[in-house]
């Protein structure tokens, strides 16, 4: 796949926007992956065979998926890693207390959010929750993410203004909380997780095909938070995008974790 100069470095853009599709978790045939990459299908297939005779992608009866190689690569990411040792224990403890939900961790990354952990659940029959997956626009931990973060383009079925609202709302409370408008069948809550300087690296969440489960979650949800921080101030720092610090809020207002604030009422969303 080697080249020089800007062919170079077309290929890999388009060598990387093939595997961003195929990172969405589906197996995927050749016109769609060209149409969804936006590259010519030659180009397309072209690429596939080189990036299948690296072990990148699989592919199965003219059709493909992210490869063994790829995700031992995406494995070896630090703060995935990191992430990931801190919240085992508080995910198999929220897991074990609260049924059959999804847990997961994300982090933002270029101007995404990306799963780079969790617990599979009945949730992940509708819409895998597995590492690397990018969440849907609007997720509740995008609103997490976002609410500790300068001010940006609100994601794709949002106005400025409602989107503005949401993200004050995630700050004020804490918690994000998101009914179906991202997958219709599936409600969530989100909050943040936070390095020793007291800024936001990533957001955990639980998700449930049952909406009624979401609101009473979020003391559990937000204490699970709370214990990987705990952990993870522990362990080697972890770099954080250049966040405002959780929370950067006047004197006087509610603390926005509910986990320091103490009991908190969440409404119904």
């Amino acid at each position: 796949m080697a080249r020089s100069g800007a062919e170079g470095r077309g290929v890999l853009e388009g060598a990387f926007a093939l595997m961003e599709v195929l990172a969405q978790g589906e197996e995927v045939g050749l016109t769609r992956l060209a149409t969804d990459a936006e590259l010519p299908k030659a180009t397309a297939h072209r690429l596939l065979g080189q990036l299948v005779a690296l072990g990148a992608v699989q592919s199965r009866a003219g059709r493909y998926r992210l490869g063994a190689r790829t995700f031992r690569l995406g494995q070896a990411w630090h703060p995935a890693r990191a992430l990931r040792a801190a919240s085992a224990r508080p995910l198999r403890e929220l897991a074990s207390a609260s049924g059959r939900l999804s847990l997961s961790l994300s982090v933002a990354e270029a101007g995404r959010t990306i799963v780079v952990g969790g617990l599979r659940g009945e949730v992940d029959d509708v819409f895998p929750l597995s590492s690397g997956v990018v969440l849907p626009p609007g997720s509740a931990a995008e609103l997490i993410l976002a609410a500790s973060a300068p001010s940006g383009e609100p994601p794709e079925g949002r106005t400025a203004a409602s989107w503005a609202r949401e993200v004050a709302q995630a700050r004020e409370r804490g918690l994000a909380f998101e009914y179906g408008q991202c997958v219709s069948s599936l409600s969530c809550v989100s909050a943040p997780i936070l390095s020793a300087s007291g800024q936001v690296v990533a957001a955990v969440a639980a998700t449930s095909l049952e909406a009624g489960q979401i609101a009473p979650l979020g003391e559990s949800v937000a204490r699970a938070a709370a214990m990987i921080s705990a952990n993870l101030s522990r362990r080697p720092a972890i770099r954080a995008r250049p966040h405002r610090e959780w929370p950067d809020r006047p004197p006087g207002t509610r603390a926005p974790h509910p986990v320091l604030a103490g009991p908190h009422q969440y409404p119904d969303c």
